[in-house]
C-alpha cells in the first residue's frame, strides 16, 4: 500500500474515533502508547539507516 494512502486511512480512523468519543483504553492508540516508533514520510527509499541517523542527528 502506498504510504500516503495508509496515512490517510489512519487519519480517517482517528477522526471516526473522535466523532464516536472512543475511550483511550479501546482505541488503537493504546496499543502503541509505549512505543518509541514514529512515522516520518517523504524520505527517499535509497537512504540507508546510517544516512537517516546523520540527517536526524543534525
Amino acid at each position: 500500500m502506498f504510504p500516503l494512502t495508509k496515512v490517510k486511512l489512519i487519519n480517517e480512523l482517528n477522526e471516526k474515533e473522535a466523532e464516536l468519543d472512543v475511550k483511550d483504553s479501546v482505541s488503537w492508540h493504546s496499543v502503541y502508547k509505549e512505543s518509541a516508533w514514529i512515522f516520518i514520510g517523504g524520505i527517499p527509499y535509497e537512504l540507508t539507516e546510517g544516512d537517516i541517523i546523520c540527517v536526524f542527528s543534525q
